[in-house]
């Protein structure tokens, strides 16, 4: 896939469509899928190439995606493109969903044991008490410091790692709508 003519700022990101350049249609679907064309799977550095540009863009607006072939040979697979791009963010975007719920789920499980843990923990601490014997009050601050290292995971999943997928998810939503167009190739 060629990288051409890529957006250098924010304003030239959301003021043009999408661009995939490819030299044949055959770079735009996987290589090693053996399926027939309207069915194969889209090759992984276009469909990176694409979802990444459309996570940047601006939330709102409709998505367009421009496929420049250089040969031009592409004359009557324009559907099998069109409806092999969709399909893929479909299928992305339904994988993003359940990635999202299983983390979701992840977190909701973390908290409760850390919950639990950081309740234990703290209650065994002020169980040992503070005291003048350094081993013990080495015990009593690891013990509380253990609780809130048990909050961790859950923090981390439920303040921050689900950021990203469901940005994923939707720009995968979008380009599963997104209009498909084939601009002429400049000689």
């Amino acid at each position: 896939m060629e990288q051409r003519n890529w957006p250098r700022t924010r304003d030239e990101l959301n003021e043009s469509p999408i661009q995939v350049r490819v030299a044949t249609v055959e770079h735009i679907f996987n290589p090693m899928d053996p399926t027939p064309l309207d069915e194969r799977s889209l090759n992984q550095e276009v469909a990176d190439w694409i979802e990444e540009w459309a996570e940047d863009l601006e939330k709102n607006e409709p998505i367009t995606v421009e496929i420049y072939v250089a040969d031009g040979r592409f004359a009557g697979r324009e559907n099998a493109i069109i409806n092999g791009l969709h399909n893929h963010f479909e299928y992305r975007e339904w994988q993003s969903a359940r990635q999202l719920r299983k983390l979701l789920r992840e977190g909701r499980l973390s908290l409760l044991i850390g919950i639990v843990a950081i309740a234990g923990f703290n209650a065994a601490s002020r169980a040992i008490g503070s005291s003048e014997n350094p081993v013990i009050q080495v015990i009593h601050d690891g013990l509380s410091v253990l609780g809130w290292v048990s909050m961790w995971k859950p923090l981390e999943i439920l303040l921050y790692d689900w950021w990203p997928i469901r940005r994923e998810r939707r720009a995968c939503l979008r380009l599963a709508e997104a209009t498909v167009t084939f601009p002429a190739v400049a000689t």
